[in-house]
């Protein structure tokens, strides 16, 4: 008889303390595939903005530098008149002659050259900043969603040890009532339960928080409610 009474004290206070337990917010947090928060974080996040952003800039003056080589030559035309003739014969004869031509400073086109070269290794300094960026927040989320993933299993088996904290606490305190047990071990029972709570509040906590940094460096929230 007592062994059928505690069975129906289990499942009585196991389903009563399933309904309060704070284990929900497992279900709650919703974790995307690990590539999607790369590709979310790759889009948002500001470091990487900036980056692409001398990446372009690197590039834009590459090329107008390129283009203004073209200020270091000079094109000129000369045109000169002149009047022929001699008091013999009495003639006197008027010519024109065009001459083009092009004069260029060596030393502006090779410093012009060298401003190229400086602003290419610019963007290749960007371009490789960008990687090393992209390499480590990689890393950050993948230890962020392995604590989140860890912390839901954590969670699980913890709610599971407040289930049975709490059957035991009112069984404690059913046979305390009845005079079975003294009041210390319904004192140690009842702090086993208060203990096995607050280390499901406090894996809840940890939880939201490498949640809530997963959202902050993937620049969205993954839950829209």
């Amino acid at each position: 008889m007592k062994n059928l009474f505690l069975l129906i004290v289990f499942f009585g206070t196991a389903n009563v303390w399933a309904q309060n337990v704070p284990s929900n917010a497992d279900d709650e947090l919703n974790m995307p595939p690990i590539d999607s928060l790369f590709a979310w974080a790759d889009a948002n996040y500001a470091t990487i903005k900036i980056q692409d952003a001398l990446i372009e800039k690197a590039g834009a003056d590459t090329k107008r530098v390129r283009k203004s080589w073209m200020d270091a030559v000079k094109f000129s035309a000369n045109i000169s008149n002149g009047q022929y003739g001699n008091s013999v014969i009495n003639q006197t004869q008027v010519g024109y002659g065009y001459g083009p031509s092009v004069s260029f400073s060596l030393y502006d086109i090779a410093s012009n050259h060298d401003l190229v070269n400086v602003y290419k290794a610019e963007q290749r300094v960007a371009t490789y900043k960008r990687e090393e960026v992209i390499f480590e927040l990689h890393k950050i989320i993948t230890i962020l969603y392995n604590n989140v993933q860890s912390q839901k299993n954590i969670l699980r088996i913890k709610s599971e040890a407040v289930n049975a904290a709490y059957v035991h606490q009112k069984m404690a305190e059913k046979e305390f009532n009845q005079g079975a047990i003294a009041l210390g071990e319904l004192s140690r029972v009842t702090e086993i339960y208060t203990k096995t709570q607050t280390e499901v509040e406090t894996t809840i906590n940890d939880l939201k928080n490498y949640y809530m940094q997963l959202e902050q460096f993937c620049g969205r929230r993954f839950n829209n409610n």
